[in-house]
């Protein structure tokens, strides 16, 4: 406040201006008394707190701000000692009281947010706030204050053009951190008592708001991890993105422990999926896409939050570099451990595990013929966590100019030497095996991407012309004499004769043809419908047929139908089917194909069981024109890549927009279909060739193919035994204290 004595004579009467001892001097709080806004407090301390809290926030603030006001003061406690007082004014009214003045509180925050102000300040004789039905701002304040003093019978203190309808009605107006418009329009209104108007800041609030909010509780670090992490994959696909963002999430949650270390993870999961996500937005359905997309964005989120939690209760001896190293291995472990369990609990979402964000990488993903991606993610985790025990150290030892050096050392090695490994592989197995075949050298398939809008294949009007369509561009691709025609899922629609038309297309064409459609079961006691992939050989009969087991949870099944039929009404689908429960190898004379259908690719078991008896390629047939042109045909695409590299096997994508092609065994993108303007979301048909072993010398099958998730099951297990050793609440370490 400065060395000047505050005193009536030279902060409240004006020129003229006589003593006001008998008036009531009624201040506001938002703004004025504080230099922020209680309600705006609370909010950020909620959302802190509870990020999903800002469902509960919407509903409240429909039905008007004294009801928000009132739930917020019912679940949040300021302390008022924590608050800024705009602090000469503060002065200034002691200096009031002291003369005998009456003081009122009156605030639109709600009563129960406001006393506790009252009883910390100890200057009040009477508080008027929201009760929950009548938010007490403007009209509503004036009309109060007017029944209580009767017209022009208080003083009033505001900062805001909401308190210019108060100040009409005042008897003298002090004006408080308020702006110059607010300034000259309050002299309009009543005569202009005492100014305390320094040091104002239009951006007060905002800035306090956004600093409890985003800064004191990590979210704007953690938001951008989740940001740049998504920026990580495709379409973007910075691979070295992913390599930093798990260490900025622990730097959201530097210095907390328990649920303060999960809210920072849960929103830096939360920033990611709602942004890799977005092609969820894109569906051609009314409420559900929204509706799903938040949903399934908030329960993968779960799994991030659980992970800085986590390492937050490891107690390592931090302050050792071999405590920091066992720390930086057992987090890796423990990311590895919890996206394998997303990629199993409620049947599974293994969608853009960390490690397929490494898809370019050719050389170094080939450790995922051993490990599954899993060990991809496992390096990632590890180098950044890496790369966070350095940062630390050079934090903690500025004058040490090479500290950070023995931090990175082991990972970096490693990853290093994985990466030549890597291209040693590629370029063992690229050399000429010796053996003689009887088959062709090279198998000859044709994909078609009709690329046909959802909306479409939802109209049954519109069925016969696009399968002449389909029928059209498939007999114009016929020139290039394929073994194989591939039709990608939902392209064949359902109507009498389908199946008789697409056996004499096989039979007068000589092609063995892998399509998608339904199939059905008929027991006694129901009917079973499967989504399933056909062969029909080149003599035009049914070949092979497998059924789909992993289905899209509202999109191909409502869980808990039977006991919660409302659900029905939150997916557009009108039935469900029945899951497959075995694999399926398709045989078509010079061919063994394993089929997989739609997301299914993403499934490393799921594959790896189909892989599992040598067939020479993996086909996936893909609808995938539910999103639009949109990501999420990259990010399907990168994370069959590793299907291919953990079995050792060529997968050929047969899609109804992209991304169509083929990757060989060590999951390089071979060729894909792209139209004359380089849209890989366009109609049109690809011939590729693939080449085939000698059927004498079918390659060996990898690591991975013979003892499937080993790795993964190893870092549960590490994951759970340094849980149970170091879960010790009373003594629990936290993640960022190498000393």
């Amino acid at each position: 406040m400065g060395s000047i004595p505050i005193t009536r004579s030279n902060l409240f009467n004006a020129p003229g201006m006589s003593d006001h001892s008998s008036i009531p001097l009624v201040v506001d709080l938002d703004g004025t008394l504080l230099r922020t806004d209680l309600m705006w407090e609370s909010l950020a301390r909620l959302l802190r707190r509870n990020p999903l809290a800002i469902f509960q926030i919407v509903f409240w603030w429909a039905r008007g701000r004294a009801w928000l006001k009132q739930k917020l003061a019912a679940r949040i406690q300021i302390d008022p000692a924590t608050l800024p007082f705009n602090e000469k004014f503060l002065a200034w009214l002691r200096t009031e009281k002291a003369y005998g003045r009456k003081l009122i509180l009156a605030t639109a925050s709600d009563l129960k947010m406001a006393q506790p102000v009252a009883a910390h300040v100890g200057l009040f004789e009477e508080v008027l706030a929201s009760d929950g039905h009548t938010n007490l701002r403007s009209e509503n304040k004036l009309r109060l204050l007017t029944e209580k003093f009767g017209v022009r019978g208080f003083d009033y203190a505001g900062n805001s053009a909401a308190d210019f309808a108060v100040w009409r009605g005042a008897h003298a107006a002090i004006v408080v951190n308020a702006s110059r418009r607010v300034r000259r329009e309050a002299a309009n209104c009543a005569p202009v008592g005492a100014t305390f108007c320094e040091n104002f800041s239009a951006v007060a609030v905002a800035k306090s708001f956004c600093t409890e909010l985003f800064w004191r509780s990590g979210y704007l670090i953690a938001i951008g991890a989740g940001l740049l992490l998504a920026a990580a994959f495709p379409k973007c696909s910075v691979a070295g993105f992913a390599w930093v963002a798990p260490a900025l999430m622990l730097l959201a949650a530097r210095g907390k422990t328990g649920l303060d270390a999960f809210r920072a993870g849960y929103v830096a999961g939360l920033a990611f999926w709602l942004a890799s996500l977005y092609w969820l937005l894109l569906m051609p359905a009314t409420g559900f896409p929204i509706l799903g997309w938040l949903a399934l964005a908030a329960y993968v989120a779960l799994y991030f939050g659980a992970w800085v939690w986590q390492l937050s209760t490891f107690n390592f001896q931090l302050s050792t570099w071999s405590g920091r190293v066992r720390w930086t291995l057992t987090g890796a472990a423990a990311w590895v451990a919890l996206e394998f369990l997303r990629g199993w609990l409620f049947g599974g979402f293994p969608w853009s595990l960390l490690g397929v964000s490494q898809y370019k990488l050719i050389p170094l993903v080939q450790i995922a013929s051993a490990t599954g991606v899993y060990g991809v993610s496992f390096l990632v985790v590890w180098l950044s966590l890496a790369l966070y025990s350095a940062g630390e150290m050079i934090f903690r030892n500025p004058a040490k100019r090479h500290v950070w050096q023995a931090e990175i050392v082991l990972p970096l090695v490693t990853v290093l030497l994985l990466f030549v490994g890597g291209i040693f592989r590629i370029e063992m197995d690229s050399r000429p095996t010796a053996g003689i075949s009887e088959r062709p050298a090279l198998l000859r398939v044709t994909l078609i991407q009709p690329s046909v809008p959802q909306t479409l294949i939802w109209s049954p009007s519109e069925d016969e012309r696009r399968f002449g369509e389909l029928l059209a561009v498939s007999r114009s691709a016929m020139t290039n004499q394929p073994d194989l025609l591939v039709w990608p899922e939902s392209a064949v629609p359902m109507f009498d004769g389908v199946y008789d038309v697409i056996s004499q297309f096989a039979q007068s064409n000589h092609v063995a043809i892998i399509f998608n459609g339904d199939d059905a079961e008929f027991r006694p006691d129901t009917t079973n419908y499967f989504n399933a992939a056909f062969l029909v050989g080149r003599d035009g009969r049914c070949a092979g047929v497998y059924h789909k087991q992993k289905l899209v949870i509202f999109g191909e099944y409502v869980p808990l139908a039977r006991w919660l039929p409302f659900l029905k009404y939150l997916t557009p689908i009108q039935g469900g089917w029945t899951p497959g429960d075995h694999p399926a190898v398709f045989t078509g004379g010079n061919f063994t194909a394993a089929p997989l259908i739609c997301f299914e690719d993403v499934f490393p078991g799921t594959a790896r069981t189909a892989a599992a008896s040598a067939p020479d390629l993996l086909v996936n047939l893909s609808n995938d024109g539910w999103f639009g042109e949109s990501a999420e045909q990259w990010q399907h695409l990168a994370n069959a890549v590793f299907r291919a590299v953990e079995n050792g096997r060529p997968l050929v994508r047969c899609s109804n927009n992209g991304v169509t092609g083929w990757l060989d065994a060590h999951g390089r993108l071979q060729e894909m279909l792209r139209d004359p303007g380089g849209s890989e979301y366009a109609a049109g048909a690809l011939t590729v060739k693939i080449p085939l072993r000698p059927g004498g010398d079918m390659p060996a099958p990898t690591f991975y193919q013979r003892h499937g998730d080993w790795f993964a099951w190893s870092c549960v297990a590490i994951a759970l035994i340094a849980f149970a050793a170091h879960h010790q609440p009373s003594r629990a370490g936290k993640i960022n204290e190498p000393n």
